[in-house]
């Protein structure tokens, strides 16, 4: 299985005290994802903690994806 890397691409604010954080990985746009970071008041460490959550279920989402269309796939190789 191909190593799955996810990246931060933007950042914005979408409402008072709420901001958006728009992950891909492997460069795939199908892959999008967005985490809303509230309570804006915690530590910068607990923030990085959430994103880096995020960015680790992304690329788990990601993989998983993968591993099951190439599972499927096979169904029509008969």
């Amino acid at each position: 299985m191909s190593e799955h890397k996810a990246e931060v691409l933007k950042v914005e604010a979408i409402g008072d005290g709420h901001l958006a954080v728009r992950v891909r990985c492997c460069k795939d746009p199908s892959s999008d994802s967005v985490l809303t970071v509230m309570e804006l008041h915690r530590s910068d460490e607990e923030i990085d903690a959430d994103v880096a959550a995020h960015l680790a279920r992304a690329e788990k989402l990601h993989a998983a994806r993968d591993h099951a269309q190439r599972h499927l796939e096979r169904l029509t190789k008969s």
